[in-house]
């Protein structure tokens, strides 16, 4: 009876030691995945923070696309006022130019 015990015993620490390896072997693993997500942890931080600033610059460039295209807007609208009264005086030198043929038509006229 005490071999049968001492039997059982042997194999429950065979067992024992087989699940120890296994545990141990776990927490290794455990030990390594926790080292990779700590890797991945940081560079996902890195790759949000290098978004962030691109996504501030890019927000910064609008804005300044933006005053730019207000900047243009009143040039262009400044440019087309100009261009108008450029048209408008152009027309008047041509109204004057035309009177000043017709009171020479005249002064000729009473001339002879």
């Amino acid at each position: 009876m005490v071999t049968e015990l001492q039997q059982r015993l042997d194999a429950q620490t065979i067992k024992c030691q087989v699940l120890q390896n296994l545990i141990a072997q776990q927490e290794s693993k455990n030990a390594s995945m926790s080292e990779s997500h700590k890797e991945l942890q940081f560079f996902h931080k890195r790759d949000s923070g290098q978004k962030k600033k691109y996504t501030n610059a890019l927000a910064f460039k609008d804005r300044e696309i933006e005053e730019l295209d207000e900047e243009l807007l009143a040039v262009n609208t400044d440019r087309n006022a100009k261009i108008e009264e450029i048209a408008l005086l152009k027309n008047n030198e041509q109204e004057f130019q035309d009177e000043i043929e017709y009171l020479q038509a005249k002064i000729d006229a009473k001339g002879e």
